[in-house]
């Protein structure tokens, strides 16, 4: 057998080296850590998501000012800093998550993404990873300005400046902010036009939250399904067994059933 035909069999170059992932043609896939650097530039390179981080910047840099204002000093801690940091982050940066999950198409990029990379479930994963780490990072930024304010309080104001005792409130604050990101990315995949997956994002569980609080014989299911109460024990550090039982239920109905979803749409949808 000649070594043409060996190599054909094998699937090895010449120098016996198993060559790169192929897309479907035969052609070398975009390696993955190129495909998430392109989905983290679209964060920042385009006019609505660099104007969404300078509005998030602002609004947590005047959240942090109020506090100091008008809060009763014996209330200037880290966690009420914390609380004053992330809150803007989690309402704001979902919003990122759905511009991303949206791209493809409010920027007309789809035909050359998924003409250059055409397994769309690479791409739909690197816009999931590239979201959980624009949320790691906000969740940074938001502990080292609230330690920050924290030291400035107990400075200027006198402020007691209690620092949490374990790490149980950041590590929740995380893990809050990923599911939301990760949320807003499914969102978009699923709904794909931005405008209607910002409302949805933000009327449906409002809905939901006030059905449960309206309907009695609903209110018991609540914190299964509802994103809003099965998230405030994660965010108060305070999770026990049932709390995670009640997270899982409720982020796979709101995170997980959007995203398959979205992605199997996807896969599947016309790109012009």
């Amino acid at each position: 057998m000649s070594a043409t035909t060996t190599h054909r069999t094998t699937g090895r170059d010449e120098s016996g080296r198993t060559p790169a992932t192929r897309a479907s043609g035969g052609r070398p896939g975009i390696p993955f850590g190129r495909l998430l650097h392109v989905e983290l530039r679209k964060l920042v390179d385009t006019r609505s998501g660099r104007w969404l981080l300078i509005t998030i910047g602002l609004v947590t840099a005047a959240a942090i000012a109020l506090v100091l204002a008008f809060a009763e000093r014996e209330s200037l801690t880290f966690t009420t800093f914390l609380t004053a940091t992330s809150t803007p982050l989690m309402m704001l940066l979902p919003v990122l998550g759905i511009l991303t999950g949206t791209s493809e198409f409010s920027q007309r990029t789809g035909l050359v993404s998924f003409t250059q990379e055409p397994r769309r479930l690479r791409v739909v994963a690197a816009k999931a990873v590239a979201g959980c780490i624009v949320a790691v990072l906000a969740v940074a930024l938001a502990v080292a300005l609230a330690a920050a304010a924290n030291g400035l309080a107990m400075t200027v104001k006198d402020a007691p400046g209690t620092w949490p005792s374990s790490w149980a409130l950041v590590g929740g604050v995380l893990l809050a902010m990923i599911l939301s990101v990760l949320q807003g990315v499914a969102f978009g995949l699923l709904i794909v036009v931005p405008g209607a997956a910002i409302a949805a994002f933000f009327i449906l569980p409002t809905a939901l939250t006030i059905l449960t609080a309206s309907v009695a014989w609903f209110r018991s299911s609540a914190p299964w399904i509802d994103p809003s109460q099965s998230t405030a024990p994660l965010l108060a550090g305070s999770m026990t067994g049932t709390d995670w039982q009640h997270l899982v239920s409720s982020q796979a109905l709101w995170v997980l059933l959007p995203l398959v979803v979205g992605s199997a749409l996807l896969v599947r949808r016309e790109i012009k």
